[in-house]
């Protein structure tokens, strides 16, 4: 099996690149695929890790992107990180993430919640170079007992409808699909059903279709919390848009208790015969070629 959609402590994950590599080999992974928020930060240690490894490790990031109001996430696998236009992208989303958070802590101050900068980087593991999300922002916010779960975080100040919530840029999927076939890698819509599986199968359908027509070159199929039947019907469309298929748990480490890598909820099962028509897929965009084993 392989687990391609995985989150390190570079993001908002709790295993280091390197452990989260050794975690997979343990678990007889063929291959991982490491896709942290908007930064490759912690690809070249993943990389190195892999080099003497069973598990084959797989260079990739998970993007958001703005879709009609919401948001989308778009992973970029196989990708070259190195890749100076690919970088660049994630440098504009990590810095407008940066004015988000400091607009965050100006919320959360003028509510009698005092936060610091220094307080947010203690709950990442990544030191300085390590991307801040929201979820940094919950574990905070529950060590100094403003709150008393991640659950009450975002439903008073994180979420949509919370107090302290700011709206963040995202690119458009067309300008990430196109970054990421120009930096050798596939496209992949992560999570179609949402997180719970909560969005309508029509929606889902149309959402691919239009990609499609944008350069989408994939979908996962396979997902943490998604069910036989999401599965199936995941991949019907694969077939109908010409579509690969693609799977992972969306692992995250102790942020996301319940969440096992490889297995996510305890029943995914992602086959690694997926793997080479991922990779055949990405090997069309490369200029050059990442190196990767066969």
């Amino acid at each position: 099996m392989i687990d391609l959609h995985t989150h390190s402590s570079a993001s908002d994950g709790t295993l280091a690149p390197e452990t989260l590599l050794a975690a997979a080999a343990r678990r007889g992974l063929r291959a991982v695929a490491l896709t942290d928020h908007d930064t490759m930060a912690g690809v070249p240690e993943f990389l190195a890790a892999g080099a003497g490894s069973d598990t084959i490790p797989v260079p990739g990031v998970e993007v958001a992107c703005s879709w009609y109001g919401g948001s989308l996430h778009l992973l970029g696998l196989f990708v070259d990180h190195q890749n100076s236009e690919l970088q660049a992208l994630l440098g504009e989303i990590r810095e407008a993430r940066e004015r988000r958070n400091q607009k965050i802590l100006r919320r959360l101050a003028e509510q009698g919640v005092a936060l610091s900068p220094a307080s947010l980087r203690a709950e990442s593991q990544a030191g300085d170079g390590g991307v801040i999300g929201r979820p940094h922002f919950a574990r905070a916010l529950i060590r100094f007992r403003h709150c008393t779960d991640r659950n009450q975080a975002f439903a008073q100040y994180l979420g949509r409808q919370g107090s302290a919530y700011v709206r963040r840029f995202l690119p458009l999927p067309k300008i990430a699909v196109e970054t990421i076939h120009r930096a050798g890698g596939v496209a992949i819509l992560a999570h179609p059903f949402g997180g719970g599986g909560r969005v309508a199968p029509a929606a889902v359908r149309q959402k691919l279709q239009k990609l499609a027509g944008l350069g989408l070159d994939g979908v996962e199929a396979y997902y943490c919390d998604a069910n036989p039947g999401q599965e199936r019907q995941v991949l019907q469309w694969v077939e109908e848009f010409s579509l690969v298929a693609s799977g992972g748990s969306d692992f995250h480490g102790d942020n996301a208790p319940g969440i096992e890598l490889g297995r996510g909820a305890g029943r995914l099962a992602v086959p690694d015969a997926l793997l080479d028509d991922l990779r055949g897929r990405a090997e069309g965009w490369r200029k050059p070629a990442v190196p990767l084993r066969a």
